[in-house]
């Protein structure tokens, strides 16, 4: 099975002016009539029970959106997917990963010569699942069972992690693409 991955990245003004939403859009819509033929202005939506969005007369077209810094991603799928995107910031990582991953992993994770990526990469994955279950943040992110599907660490570039979950493996395919919204 394939996944692919359109993706764009945002110029420092982009990022400034808050339009990562509608570049995801922009992304879905250009994946949309690129892989499918498909025009997102004839496709109707809905949203799960959580939140997740899904074509109603589409099911076995998935996709799932993130952003964070300079990129944004739209996946699209067989099946449901997630996808997520974490740039990496400077945070209280003790703190957060007390809510992020069962208490045994935190000391090995803060201990990790490379504790930053470790550190961003396990919030990619458990991001990434969340949207693959379509649970969102109702879902405690130390429960996730990392068993159960498959995921995929996305190479980006450094300061970046990113995660692709799903049930089954897929093949993924990145397409680099323009996701200009100044005509919307």
């Amino acid at each position: 099975m394939e996944g692919i991955i359109y993706y764009t990245i945002l110029s420092e003004e982009e990022q400034k002016k808050k339009t990562e939403h509608m570049v995801g859009e922009k992304l879905l819509e250009i994946g949309l009539l690129k892989e499918f033929g498909k025009e997102l202005k004839f496709e109707p939506r809905a949203k799960g029970e959580h939140g997740k969005p899904f074509f109603t007369l589409e099911p076995g077209i998935h996709y799932n959106i993130s952003h964070s810094g300079k990129y944004v991603m739209c996946i699209f799928a067989p099946e449901p997917v997630g996808i997520d995107v974490q740039e990496y910031q400077t945070l209280k990582f003790e703190t957060m990963l007390k809510r992020m991953v069962p208490h045994p992993m935190i000391p090995r994770i803060l201990r990790a010569d490379n504790m930053v990526e470790r550190f961003f990469n396990e919030w990619a994955l458990r991001e990434a699942y969340i949207k693959w279950t379509g649970e969102g943040l109702s879902r405690d992110l130390r429960t996730i069972p990392m068993d159960e599907g498959t995921h995929v660490l996305l190479k980006l570039d450094e300061g970046y992690a990113g995660a692709v979950w799903s049930r089954n493996p897929l093949t993924l395919r990145m397409e680099y693409t323009e996701a200009d919204i100044s005509a919307q």
